[in-house]
């Protein structure tokens, strides 16, 4: 089964097999995306912002509440922020590229 990622911010869309991580959805898409770490969880470059479909996201696990706190604080955790390399997509969702790049 595929889902359908989508950008509110670009003319872009990808379809990401059900469990598949954003980045690696967005990778194999075509789409150009940063990742440091190679989508290991050791950064926060490849984080996205989830603007519609949070429902179909995968749960946020401790390593990257971790991640996310060390590099961009405690309240980056009450947005709708999450690291592409550890989001896994189950239902259509869309999308944008934070601001802080």
């Amino acid at each position: 089964m595929t889902h359908k990622i989508e950008f509110t911010d670009r003319d872009e869309e990808v379809e990401a097999e059900d469990g598949q991580s954003v980045l690696q959805a967005l990778l194999h898409g075509g789409v150009e995306w940063m990742h440091a770490c190679g989508g290991f969880c050791n950064c926060t470059t490849c984080r996205v912002k989830i603007e519609e479909g949070v429902e179909n996201v995968s749960e946020m696990q401790e390593d990257e509440k971790n991640t996310l706190r060390r590099f961009q604080g405690e309240e980056v955790l009450e947005g709708p922020f999450r690291l592409g390399c550890q989001v896994e997509v189950h239902g259509d969702i869309k999308i944008s590229e934070p601001d802080w790049y």
